[in-house]
């Protein structure tokens, strides 16, 4: 959920009716779709536009309700505690797994909108869906993306392949690690098991790499809070905002956790949370550590407490359009994994008509496009991360225990 925006406090009604903050009483319930989605994480000139198809395609009035949260586990609250009123929810992978367990979600009405379609989606990417979303019933995925390291390269002076480079003491008060629970409890069981998957290959390493992010024995927590604790110590928490003070060139930070979306973001030309426009920072590289690291997906799936399905179900079939995967994913800083709008994203970065990769260092443009587009080599080394199950508390515990600095 990788692109995070806490300012936004605010719903927007975006559609037929008048853009309002306080109305959705006077609005029908079965004219109005509500989701609950990250903050800035979809380009409102496209709901807008999704009004105006949905009245062509069904013949009735919709208007769009978005209200953002800050984290992936608002939902479970949301929905599992308070039986919130949303149609369409935006979890990531492993919150997925846990709504679909609980029967919180509803199945897509595949003569709307069938994910398995031919050439529809990327396979792999339908694939790691699978990983969830056994049956391909529930979920449909909306942006991808990988976990890795950031570097600078102009303050390292050398490449970053491994993920020892973050957790021994080399970067010391130099590093950064996100506040995010799933994302560093994935770094460090990697790291831990990095003589395990030495020389792996192929199938090998692919079910290792899976079997770890499935690992939650006592002793594996116990393992990875050791290893969290020690980076802890001399690391910089971040939210959201490392990104940027990496990308000014003034921050001492030289290696950070980071998700792939976020580091293609600052690498092009990018706006921070204020709209401030800044040219990308081309000493900034990205990598998946050669012992392995995580794909992750953001899916939509349809509320059990929905009551507009019809809307949410042509919002889905709506949103797999090439068009409309195209301006998303230029709009959030991440790839969709619609087949037709990677295809022509991918064309349009390799060409670069733009002049982006004009005067950037050897190998630089090879690298960004890696980041964006993963190859089969990089997807075979990268685990989906699952739902702690009864370890839930544990390792949720272990995670304020390292916050706290206990």
């Amino acid at each position: 959920m990788k692109k995070l925006i806490s300012l936004l406090i605010c719903s927007v009604l975006i559609g037929s009716a008048t853009i309002s903050l306080f109305g959705c009483n006077a609005i029908p319930r079965d004219q109005l779709l509500k989701i609950y989605m990250p903050g800035d994480y979809f380009d409102e000139g496209v709901l807008e536009s999704f009004s105006e198809w949905y009245e062509q395609e069904t013949g009735n009035p919709v208007t769009v309700k978005i209200e953002p949260f800050d984290a992936v586990e608002d939902i479970q609250t949301a929905v599992e505690a308070s039986k919130a009123d949303y149609d369409l929810l935006c979890p990531s992978d492993y919150m997925v797994e846990y709504l679909i367990s609980k029967n919180l979600v509803k199945a897509v009405d595949k003569s709307i909108i069938d994910i398995e379609e031919t050439d529809l989606f990327k396979q792999e990417y339908l694939d790691t869906t699978k990983e969830f979303d056994a049956e391909l019933k529930y979920a449909v995925p909306y942006m991808y993306g990988t976990l890795g390291l950031v570097y600078d390269y102009g303050k390292t002076n050398k490449h970053i392949t491994s993920w020892s480079s973050f957790f021994g003491d080399e970067y010391a008060g130099e590093r950064s690690i996100k506040k995010s629970i799933h994302d560093d409890y994935a770094a460090a069981c990697i790291y831990n098991a990095r003589a395990e998957l030495a020389g792996l290959t192929g199938t090998a390493q692919k079910n290792k790499i899976q079997s770890i992010f499935e690992d939650t024995s006592a002793e594996t927590v116990s393992k990875a809070k050791t290893a969290l604790k020690a980076v802890t110590k001399s690391a910089v928490w971040d939210v959201d905002n490392i990104k940027f003070e990496m990308a000014s060139g003034k921050s001492d930070v030289k290696i950070a956790l980071m998700w792939s979306c976020d580091a293609g973001y600052v690498m092009n030309d990018y706006e921070d949370d204020e709209g401030n426009e800044f040219e990308g920072n081309r000493n900034l590289w990205y990598v998946v550590p050669e012992e392995g690291g995580n794909v992750y997906i953001d899916a939509f799936v349809i509320s059990a407490y929905a009551k507009n399905e019809t809307a949410a179900n042509y919002f889905l079939k709506y949103i797999c359009t090439k068009d409309v995967a195209i301006k998303n994913s230029k709009y959030a800083g991440a790839i969709s994994p619609v087949k037709k709008a990677y295809d022509e994203l991918k064309e349009g970065y390799e060409t670069d008509k733009d002049g982006m990769f004009d005067d950037t260092p050897d190998g630089w443009k090879e690298m960004f496009l890696e980041t964006m587009f993963p190859s089969a080599e990089t997807l075979n080394r990268c685990g989906v991360m699952k739902d702690f199950g009864d370890a839930k508390e544990t390792i949720g515990k272990m995670f304020a225990d390292i916050i706290a600095g206990n």
